[in-house]
């Protein structure tokens, strides 16, 4: 039976260190672009403390997808400045290689590096922020023990560098401007290669719903964990109204059940602008 665009959905106003609503080896993708600092403030940063936050998430995301399944990985190096640092002004210019840290801690519990892209956010140099992200893939050791290469499922994923912009501010209804960790139309990608209609797709780290509102508009069933309940309104908007947002224009705006079996190739897209496919 064909479910409603509401029954496709979930989201819980807690820490997605503990999963309990999401029954193991349940989920087929989760998507992940882990926030600045796990500590209340907002603002600081304990690098060692933050990889024990993100070990535990880790963990649990571990539990919940299946054997086989995917975790997509989407964050930004950072240029250390004192003031993330308690002040302490050794870290002032240092650039911290945060994707390196999450891929241990990923590869620590048992998760694959099976691929790597690059998302280019801006072609306009930033001095302090990077205009570009890693996106880094993973797999969950299927239970068998065969190698992943082996297995037939290491596809084309189209280039290895996407330049999309347009996606890393937008304002809600009420113009209060918001930054997205995350691009729709890595989101799209994502799902569309690893699940097929129905899948579950959990996103840890909720933000804006980005995850939530392209897994539901391609008939995924996605489950979201977010702790700042004040981004709720933010959330419902990307959910019920993608369209209104310039991030979302080139998405289909319609439900689609398409099985991702059935096209291993995938439309090549640059800035929201579709290519062609192969």
């Amino acid at each position: 039976m064909k479910r409603s665009r509401e029954e496709l959905w979930k989201i819980h106003y807690q820490s997605s260190e503990n999963m309990s609503a999401i029954e193991s080896d349940a989920a087929q993708l989760a998507i992940a672009s882990p926030p600045f600092t796990n500590q209340l403030d907002g603002k600081t940063l304990d690098k060692q403390d933050y990889l024990r936050f993100i070990d535990r998430v880790f963990r649990e995301l571990l539990r919940v997808l299946k054997p086989g399944a995917v975790l997509v990985t989407v964050n930004t190096d950072l240029r250390d400045h004192a003031r993330y640092n308690r002040g302490d002004k050794r870290f002032d210019g240092l650039l911290w290689q945060k994707h390196s840290d999450l891929r241990a801690v990923a590869e620590d519990l048992g998760f694959l590096c099976v691929d790597s892209k690059i998302w280019v956010k801006s072609l306009n140099r930033n001095l302090y922020r990077y205009t570009f992200a890693y996106i880094q893939i993973f797999r969950k050791q299927r239970s068998n023990g065969i190698p992943l290469w082996r297995q037939g499922i290491l596809r084309e994923f189209g280039p290895d560098v996407w330049l999309l912009e347009r996606g890393t501010t937008r304002r809600d209804q009420q113009q209060v401007l918001f930054r997205d960790a995350i691009h729709p139309e890595i989101a799209r990608r994502c799902i569309d290669q690893f699940t097929s209609a129905g899948d579950i797709v959990v996103s840890p780290f909720a933000g804006s719903g980005t995850v939530l509102a392209v897994a539901t508009m391609l008939r995924r069933r996605s489950i979201g964990y977010e702790t700042n309940k004040k981004l709720k309104y933010l959330i419902n908007q990307s959910i019920d109204t993608p369209e209104k947002f310039v991030a979302y224009a080139s998405l289909p705006n319609r439900d689609t059940s398409r099985n991702h079996k059935a096209h291993t190739n995938s439309a090549i897209h640059v800035s929201g602008v579709r290519l062609g496919t192969k």
